[in-house]
């Protein structure tokens, strides 16, 4: 349920709320039997919260600019997912579901964010502050091995890890001089921590006010675009900062570049005479190079879990990461009817 009120014209307001329940239910999974028989099965977790209130407004005090706000609460769902694949406390064995279910509770989150908007034909400009609070985070823990293993299959539990503060600041820009040009540049700064130590297998772990594992805290965007008549052309780069991988961040991931290339050609074929329904209307070609320095990098992390330190080389033998792919070339042709 929502409403809008308009105290005065430039002064928007709006209230709200929203209302959950959701329940999970997993059963056996029969294809998963013979390699994992003590998968967890045969159980549910209910999400339920009458009240997820939610506040925003915006002021256009000058022609072109705006200031708005945004309050709001949620509440996540217990998710399902394949064995070890995610933060679902359902993806692990029915004895590590066992030890965790009764310090599971619904993970909700508060975000505050206050910002501002300019608009003209010339510029398109957005800076934001946001502040969210994470209660009750559910994170993926592995267990550890002995040095010169290689893991496979591994054991990992979902548990409560507490609160998790996140603090940061997003800014936009796209500048258009010329018709079809276009100049986008984004920056994110995102300090993202636990609020306590966490207590795995026995051992308190020092992760109060360590960056949450696979969270960079940098990120740079930008891309060049130029249309012109039925020709688009584009080059974009990321950068992406350092990213824990294990929860007492002694092992990173180094930073990275990727840059990308696109080439697009639609061509109208009406324009010939081909108005019947059922020919081809436009032909659109396609090129377009990925990753164009050929740069080496890490593109997923953690798909196994992550493990709480790096002592004994646990985050090498965990098979966590999987390299970027290098420099790839595509092209296509599409038909429109």
């Amino acid at each position: 349920m929502q409403d809008t009120y308009h105290p005065i014209k430039s002064v928007a307001l709006h209230f709200g709320f929203k209302s959950i329940l959701n329940t999970t239910r997993v059963g056996h999974a029969t294809n998963w039997g013979p390699r994992f028989p003590a998968l967890a099965n045969a159980e549910s977790l209910t999400t339920a919260k009458a009240f997820l209130p939610h506040i925003s407004g915006d002021w256009h005090f000058l022609h072109h600019h705006e200031l708005f706000f945004d309050i709001s609460e949620n509440a996540h769902a217990y998710s399902q997912s394949g064995y070890n694949s995610s933060n679902s406390p359902f993806a692990v064995s029915q004895l590590a579901y066992n030890a965790t279910k009764d310090s599971l509770k619904l993970e909700t989150a508060w975000t505050f964010t206050g910002g501002y908007r300019y608009t003209d034909h010339l510029i398109q400009s957005s800076l934001y502050l946001y502040r969210t609070n994470f209660h009750n985070r559910l994170q993926q823990i592995l267990g550890s091995a002995g040095a010169g293993s290689i893991l496979t299959n591994n054991t990992s539990t979902v548990q409560n890890v507490g609160g998790v503060t996140m603090n940061g600041v997003d800014g936009a820009i796209t500048i258009t001089p010329l018709p079809g040009l276009a100049l986008f540049n984004s920056v994110s700064y995102d300090k993202a921590t636990y609020d306590q130590n966490i207590r795995s297998g026995g051992t308190l772990y020092a992760t109060k006010g360590r960056q949450v594992v696979a969270y960079p805290r940098f990120i740079y965007k930008a891309r060049l675009s130029y249309e012109w008549q039925h020709l688009q052309a584009y080059i974009d780069t990321q950068y992406y900062g350092k990213r824990s991988y294990d929860y007492v961040g002694d092992y990173k991931l180094p930073s990275y570049w990727l840059a990308n290339f696109g080439l697009i050609y639609s061509w109208d074929l009406t324009h010939f005479g081909m108005r019947n329904p059922t020919a081809v209307r436009k032909l659109v070609f396609s090129f377009n190079i990925y990753n164009l320095a050929n740069q080496k990098y890490a593109s997923t992390m953690g798909q196994n879990g992550f493990t709480m330190d790096n002592k004994e080389g646990a985050a090498y033998n965990n098979q966590p990461i999987l390299l970027g792919a290098p420099r790839q070339f595509f092209g296509s042709v599409k038909a429109e009817f």
